[in-house]
């Protein structure tokens, strides 16, 4: 069985800022986890580096109204919402809100107020559609803004929002050619990843799972949302697997199907196959799940990968294709390329697409671990500490304005 693991951000000692004041810093976070959870990982780390630090996050309603009190930080709401969505009734209504927040500039003026009442020496952005008016504000108030693109490909609220920002950080070389077209300053450093998922250990991966420590751990998860394809995939194709005693007597699964979604093993199905199963709508503990992983099916979504690629795990990708822009494929091509994953499209996933990887890879220790290897060369876990140097570097910018 893999030895224990334990992945340690590179230290570093935080500068010194002019002032007595402590650091305030705003963060622009909302929509989905992938942009929650790099402001959250940042944040965490700022606190660490500086604890008096005071820290904001000015959002919508969505899972960030939540996840940022969850982790102890401040959490200011504002009237804003995406203009994507479905072609539906329902999807319609929420553009049209959309729109109407827009033309009315609320999402702008709760912006200011924000600004005007916490005072931030920096603002720092995930993408996503809260950054639009948040960005604005800021800029309006002369304060230097860090974007944050957790994709390879620039999505289009990232362009939109460009004009208004200092430095943008991408995650690559070639990520940062829109950036460096417009004359902005940036700086290739990755996206930042929470501390608990660099410091958990796969024991304790396991025992917080009940788990077994003899078995390898294959780990099925659909992006937050969930993927009924996949779903289906995985779970057909666990049916026959269990016929073939190195997987039934050497494996475990874990299946994070979505909140409300269905398609996985029902437990008496499980049972009857002799598969150790479980499945979870969901899991906010995703720290002791990749720590215990050593083969994941996933999405493609950027800042779950950087989570991955910090923790070396092989991975069998299946970039979203209704992801704006096609950017879930872009983000799994480096992994593909470097032997880190093997990668599926939506239109080629099928049972027996799913089980042909799987066949290729669960059996092969060798091929495990040198994916396993290329995987962890992708990662960055120095990002967070990088970001919080870029930080201090800007926020002086702030307060000779003042």
């Amino acid at each position: 069985m893999p030895d224990s693991i334990r992945i340690e951000a590179q230290p570093f000692t935080p500068s010194p800022l002019p002032g007595a004041a402590p650091l305030r810093v705003l963060f622009a976070a909302g929509g989905t986890g992938g942009h929650i959870y790099p402001a959250i990982a940042l944040a965490q780390t700022l606190r660490q580096a500086h604890p008096d630090a005071e820290i904001l996050f000015v959002g919508g309603d969505r899972a960030e109204a939540r996840k940022a009190p969850e982790a102890g930080f401040a959490f200011q709401s504002i009237s804003v919402h995406g203009l994507a969505g479905k072609w539906t009734a329902a999807g319609m209504l929420k553009r049209l809100r959309a729109v109407g927040e827009v033309v009315s500039g609320l999402p702008l003026w709760q912006s200011l107020a924000a600004i005007r009442r916490f005072r931030p020496q920096v603002v720092v952005g995930t993408s996503g559609y809260v950054c639009g008016p948040v960005m604005l504000a800021s800029w309006l108030s002369r304060l230097p803004v860090i974007l944050l693109e957790q994709n390879e490909e620039i999505g289009k609220t990232s362009k939109l929002v460009s004009r208004f920002i200092k430095v943008a950080v991408v995650i690559s070389a070639e990520s940062g050619v829109y950036f460096r077209r417009q004359g902005i300053r940036t700086e290739v450093i990755g996206n930042p990843v929470r501390p608990a998922i660099l410091s958990a250990t796969r024991e304790a991966g396991i025992t917080t799972l009940a788990l077994e420590h003899d078995r390898l751990t294959l780990s099925i998860i659909g992006g937050s949302l969930g993927s009924t394809p996949i779903n289906a995939a995985a779970s057909t194709a666990l049916r026959t697997l269990a016929h073939e005693h190195w997987f039934r007597d050497g494996w475990q699964v874990v299946h994070l199907l979505g909140p409300g979604r269905t398609g996985g093993l029902p437990p008496e199905d499980a049972r009857s196959l002799g598969i150790a199963y479980s499945a979870y709508p969901y899991m906010d503990n995703i720290q002791d799940l990749l720590a215990a992983s050593d083969v994941i099916i996933s999405r493609a979504g950027g800042t779950f990968l950087a989570e991955i690629a910090a923790r070396g795990v092989p991975l069998i990708l299946i970039p979203w294709s209704g992801a704006a822009s096609d950017h879930q494929a872009h983000n799994a091509r480096p992994f593909a390329e470097s032997g880190a994953a093997v990668v599926l499209t939506d239109a080629q996933l099928s049972a027996d697409t799913l089980l042909a990887a799987l066949h290729d890879i669960l059996p092969d220790t060798a091929r495990r671990a040198g994916m396993a290897a290329a995987c962890r060369r992708l990662g960055r876990p120095e990002s967070a500490a990088a970001l919080v140097k870029l930080i201090e570097e800007l926020a002086p910018l702030a307060i000779e304005k003042r």
